[in-house]
């Protein structure tokens, strides 16, 4: 079997908005719906196997992995069939064989009741009846609030979640006869169902809780056309499968009996045998992933080394782009606020760095430094098409700006770095030994608790870990739950690779490389920063660089940036 390569895309909206995808293989096009509230990461699996003979293209659900909330209303997950034929026609795909599992499913339910002329084949995997007291108990405290608060404590609830699901189901059930007859989920498996939620967020629910209200013989039973329907005898829906088997459905319907192993195998077997009757048309190639004129920030993947970086930005405007590159567990949604004030007037690009954020870690796990940074960086912006930019580095990123200039000379031509130090002796070690401590999934969720803490304590004491009266910093409003949360969730993608980033940070050469530097350089801070004196440590070594203090607020640091490029 050839290997099956799966390309990540964003996908334009005619109103700025942008669904994320997946695509593979060649031939038909199939929609293939994930679950709630994972990501079309949750459909590789029967990619995989499809595109063999599909053209396979796994959405993120609207509000749910990296596309946005384009449902308005949700009810009856009607918006959801809606938005569906508006990813269609911005594709270029008439009509197409639709793939749903579990909230997939009901979305494709919706989808086929109420626009069957663009509905080629439906195939529903997961699916069953929750009707009457089975849906009930389904839904009585399926659905918990994991809004962010001071303690952190939205995040057990959520790993809590996410593990009692491969030992109930539904999850909250405490009854025997709802246990799961399989092994408890490994730790990364839950972590990255964890992150599942934080990409949803506190709205998580959407599609979720629609998809357990429509999920009924009643709805069911309403479609028209030709359906395939999964009888898998591992799933934990089993039984509500068979509930709804047993109440009989229209001869439309064609039942596929598979186990575990042989699901995806059996599900293409009946897809190519259905299409030997009535072929669709190939579908089209990809639209490009952004649209340059839309006022507002977008998506766009960059591609470095084989892999994608995500990036978020807007390329319209005059001049040369604005880059800004985030610190050792952060990404380009940390450093965006900074760009804000350009939006439309020049190109900005925000970057999440290799294996931070969204972005493929193309970086070699072993040579993780601020010049191998730099180097993935020049390639994306290279292959981007970026022959200038200036740079804007916040912490880490100023190393790996700086490294941009010394291997490309004529690319950078301005250097912003925002809160640099120079790390040396007692002080380096410190950071080194204290500062990054294992984030790695815990079978009981406690990596959570660390990870909020290490956040929290950074705003507080500085360095976070000198939790003393000589550590404290005195600032108003120090503990926000949702600025906590953003960081917090940008640790957790990277985990703890971010040990190796922030070491890269302490370790970098500092007093060496900063007199090479050629290019404008700004060095600038705010005074609120606990590291604000380092900038004129810095610049007693490199005096060819300028010193500005910045504005408090993020919003405001343009009023001093904004002269320095010009002048």
């Amino acid at each position: 079997m050839a290997e099956i390569t799966i390309a990540k895309h964003f996908l334009p909206l005619k109103n700025g908005q942008q669904v994320h995808y997946r695509r593979a293989g060649s031939g038909p096009p199939i929609i293939l719906m994930h679950p709630s509230p994972s990501s079309s990461l949750g459909v590789v699996p029967a990619m995989n196997v499809f595109a063999q003979a599909f053209t396979c293209i796994g959405l993120d659900t609207p509000g749910y992995g990296l596309s946005d909330e384009i449902v308005s209303d949700p009810t009856m997950l009607w918006g959801y069939a809606d938005a569906l034929i508006e990813i269609l026609d911005a594709l270029g795909i008439g009509k197409a064989i639709v793939y749903g599992a579990a909230t997939g499913a009901q979305v494709g339910i919706q989808f086929a009741r109420k626009y069957p002329n663009r509905c080629r084949l439906l195939m529903l995997d997961a699916n069953g009846d929750f009707s009457g007291e089975a849906g009930e108990h389904m839904a009585n405290g399926y659905f918990q609030d994991i809004t962010p608060v001071r303690d952190g404590s939205h995040l057990i609830r959520i790993w809590d979640m996410c593990r009692q699901l491969s030992v109930f189901f539904p999850w909250q059930s405490m009854l025997a006869e709802d246990r799961a007859q399989n092994d408890v989920a490994p730790p990364d498996a839950t972590h990255r169902s964890v992150l599942d939620y934080l990409r949803a967020g506190p709205n998580y629910k959407g599609a979720y809780y629609q998809a357990m209200l429509v999920e009924t013989w009643e709805n069911t039973r309403q479609v028209t056309i030709e359906t395939l329907m999964t009888r898998n005898s591992g799933s934990v829906l089993l039984k509500h499968t068979d509930a709804l088997l047993a109440k009989g459905l229209p001869p439309n319907f064609t039942i596929l009996p598979c186990a575990p192993a042989t699901r995806f195998t059996v599900q293409l077997a009946a897809l190519k045998e259905r299409m030997s009757k009535d072929a669709l048309p190939v579908a089209p190639p990809s639209p490009p992933d952004h649209q340059p004129g839309q006022n507002r920030v977008q998506n766009f993947y960059m591609n470095a080394r084989g892999g994608k970086l995500r990036a978020r930005g807007n390329m319209s405007g005059q001049g040369r782009p604005l880059l800004a590159l985030h610190d050792p567990a952060g990404s380009s949604k940390l450093v965006e606020p900074i760009l804000a004030p350009w939006l439309g007037k020049r190109p900005i690009i925000a970057l999440d760095l290799p294996g931070n954020g969204e972005s493929d870690n193309v970086i070699d796990p072993a040579n993780i430094t601020s010049a191998a940074y730099a180097e993935i960086v020049n390639e994306a912006l290279a292959t981007f098409g970026v022959s200038e930019v200036d740079v804007i580095g916040r912490y880490s990123g100023g190393p790996v700006a700086m490294e941009m200039s010394f291997q490309k000379p004529a690319l950078v031509k301005h250097l912003i770095l925002a809160g640099i130090g120079i790390y040396e002796g007692a002080e380096q070690k410190d950071l080194l030994d204290n500062y990054t401590p294992s984030i790695s999934p815990k079978w009981d969720g406690s990596h959570l608790v660390t990870a909020w803490a290490v956040m929290r304590d950074q705003g507080l004491f500085w360095p976070w870990f000198n939790r003393t009266k000589n550590g404290i910093l005195w600032n108003d409003n120090a503990i926000d739950e949702d600025m906590i949360h953003l960081r917090v969730t940008e640790m957790l993608k990277i985990g703890d690779q971010y040990q190796k980033a922030y070491a890269a940070m302490w370790a970098y050469p500092m007093r060496e490389r900063l007199p090479k530097i050629k290019a404008p350089c700004l060095l600038a801070v705010p005074k609120w920063e606990p590291i604000y004196a380092k900038s004129a440590e810095a610049q007693k070594i490199a005096p060819q660089c300028k010193l500005a203090d910045l504005p408090p607020a993020v919003k405001d640091w343009h009023t001093v940036i904004e002269p320095f490029l010009a002048a």
